[in-house]
């Protein structure tokens, strides 16, 4: 237990909390939390597949994971997927087959500007909308932070990999 009290105080003074944004006077701060969130990962997403060498978007640890080329490709799907279910139309792009670090990045720009689309319609009043989550009756709040928290998800994948090449992720606390 102490070593949780040795390391608070490390953490917090690595968080710079006179840059972090701060939603609460937006006139919708619960949309404009989750885009904040949302646009720190994509960033950073982006950071990754760009700092990664084309001959090493193939790279994966084991032969059970994804490669980065992959993991990349299924954010960009997911991207697409979520964000047309919470607008309420199908996904504006079919999946397919990208063979070079240059068509994926593209794609992945497509898929989070489409997705900035969709974030920039929402405000608070439409968190609550019904929505379809795979056959489950939800709501927009909970596809969109399902969403983010999907990215956040494999951001951790890509700074492993990168790590594992002995490239630096992008990064910072926020």
């Amino acid at each position: 237990m102490a070593s949780v009290f040795l390391l608070a105080p490390s953490a917090s003074a690595q968080v710079d909390v006179q840059h972090l944004p701060n939603p609460i006077a937006a006139p919708n701060p619960l949309t404009t939390t989750i885009s904040i969130f949302r646009s720190n990962m994509q960033d950073k997403i982006m950071k990754s597949a760009e700092a990664m060498p084309e001959a090493k978007y193939s790279f994966r640890p084991t032969k059970e994971v994804r490669s980065f080329a992959e993991i990349l490709d299924h954010v960009g799907d997911i991207s697409y997927l979520l964000c047309s279910k919470a607008k309420g139309e199908a996904p504006p792009v079919k999946p397919t087959e990208k063979n070079s670090k240059t068509q994926i990045v593209a794609y992945l720009k497509g898929a989070f500007g489409y997705c900035d689309g969709v974030y920039s319609g929402f405000t608070d009043a439409h968190l609550n909308d019904p929505a379809d989550f795979f056959g489950a009756k939800t709501n927009n709040m909970f596809i969109l932070t399902q969403l983010a928290n999907h990215d956040a998800l494999h951001y951790g994948n890509l700074a492993t990999y990168l790590r594992l090449n002995d490239l630096e992720p992008s990064g910072g606390w926020f």
